[in-house]
């Protein structure tokens, strides 16, 4: 038997918590832990900020684009992590499509809290409304951002330099070179 499983058979048949420390041999701080990582079993997978890195690739300035995104839940481990190939077009375009991507996996997951970190300086500054949007194909992309951002209880944006965007950079050039024929 599980030795986790063992301790919490010897709580349920109702030995005190100074017995089980003695019984099992454990440390305050092991016991802890113990009641931690049954604790994160049984937590709403929404709670708490999770963690989404976007980006966006476009080989050519129009060119093969594609977007990509990692989600981390409030523990730091790694739930989603995907690419979608773009065809033509725009690194800035990329860029948002890499964000509309993530959100939407966000909100298939069902996550509440979101703090969204990329790469793009003019992205996190149209969003965060510190930069206007100039490039008219920009706006409907930054707005249906907006608006799926609205969506989540609490959210926040902000730039990483690329060196910390690596997975979502990964999965967005993974996405072009599975489209993109080899010459």
């Amino acid at each position: 038997m599980d030795k986790r499983v063992a301790i919490f058979a010897a709580l349920a048949q109702g030995l005190d918590l100074p017995g089980v420390r003695e019984r099992f041999r454990l440390t305050p701080e092991a016991l802890q832990e113990l009641f931690r990582e049954v604790a994160d079993l049984y937590r709403d997978p929404g709670e708490g900020f999770w963690r989404l890195h976007c980006d966006g690739a476009s080989r050519g300035n129009p060119g093969p684009a594609g977007a990509g995104m990692a989600l981390f839940d409030p523990q730091g481990r790694l739930q989603a992590r995907k690419g979608r190939y773009l065809g033509e077009t725009t690194n800035n375009v990329a860029e948002y499509q890499a964000l509309l991507l993530g959100l939407e996996e966000a909100r298939r997951l069902k996550v509440k809290q979101l703090r969204v970190l990329a790469d793009s300086e003019l992205m996190v500054k149209q969003i965060n409304g510190r930069y206007r949007v100039k490039a008219t194909h920009l706006i409907p992309l930054w707005r249906e951002a907006l608006n799926a951002l609205k969506k989540f209880e609490a959210w926040a944006i902000a730039h990483v330099p690329r060196e910390e965007n690596r997975l979502a950079d990964e999965a967005a050039n993974q996405a072009i070179d599975q489209h993109t024929p080899v010459r």
